[in-house]
């Protein structure tokens, strides 16, 4: 992640002037890749305008502390923990520094991918008093990206909105693709993927368009067939389509509405499975 935004801010004219790294081959990896020198942050910290975090989130206010005193006074730091703001910053804040917590919504495997996804994408922000403007310019104009603002206590439901979207889907996708596999089709990922595409269209343009299916019409008959043959082919499995239809239930319910006979009907059956 550090890399990416680093690879981003010199395209844009940033001066990079240094890579740390808890290895010493992803520094030097970092460093070859962003034509900076590679330096322990234990010992030392060039002077520079911004300090950008990229370490895993239990790690942030440990780093942070090591190397806050050694900062421009004025200086910004930054970390890109979706769950987590400012507060780990604040030794630098201590020290004179701004903070700034940023956090793409974007599902990143690499830098690669990352260089590719994170323009255009949202980010999550966070400042220290003063720090918001420099912030969503930074975003905007030399991430290029969309810039939202978050406040301190609710940056853990921003992260898990995220995580329950990209992992929940992944998860999702694993879940139907097994429940393929048990009945002998192969290939499931391929199969779906025309109804994955479809449905998050329809979620994107329409919100309760996209709820098609037995439960939007109310068909407890259709569910119990559901269970019964997860019963007899993939018990394994059954456990998966139980909890998302109940959060389908309730997803339509809130919506749309379901006859009352039909609702509790479902849920019975969801309940006693």
């Amino acid at each position: 992640m550090g890399t990416a935004v680093a690879l981003l801010l010199a395209r844009h004219g940033h001066d990079i002037c240094g890579v740390a790294s808890r290895t010493e081959v992803s520094a030097r990896a970092a460093g070859a890749r962003l034509h900076a020198r590679v330096f322990d942050h234990s010992t030392e910290l060039p002077d520079s305008d911004i300090v950008l975090i990229g370490t895993s989130d239990d790690a942030i206010e440990e780093v942070v502390e090591g190397v806050a005193e050694r900062m421009r006074p004025g200086a910004t730091i930054c970390h890109f923990a979706g769950s987590l703001g400012i507060a780990p910053l604040r030794a630098a804040l201590a020290a004179g520094a701004h903070a700034c917590a940023l956090h793409p919504v974007q599902a990143l495997p690499d830098v690669d991918t990352a260089l590719a996804r994170l323009p255009g994408s949202a980010w999550g922000v966070t400042t220290s008093e003063g720090a918001r403007g420099w912030a969503f310019s930074l975003v905007s104009d030399e991430l290029e990206g969309i810039p939202v603002w978050v406040a301190e206590e609710h940056r853990p439901l921003w992260h898990a909105a995220a995580v329950t979207t990209s992992a929940g889907l992944r998860a999702l996708m694993s879940s139907a693709v097994a429940m393929l596999e048990s009945i002998g089709v192969e290939e499931g990922a391929t199969v779906l993927a025309p109804l994955v595409s479809g449905t998050l269209a329809n979620s994107l343009e329409g919100g309760g368009v996209a709820l098609t299916g037995p439960f939007v019409r109310g068909e407890a008959e259709t569910v119990a067939r559901h269970l019964a043959s997860f019963d007899a082919h993939a018990p394994e499995l059954k456990g998966d389509y139980v909890r998302v239809a109940v959060l389908i239930l309730e997803e339509v319910t809130r919506i749309r509405g379901v006859p009352e006979g039909a609702q509790s009907s479902i849920r019975a059956l969801l309940d006693s499975a």
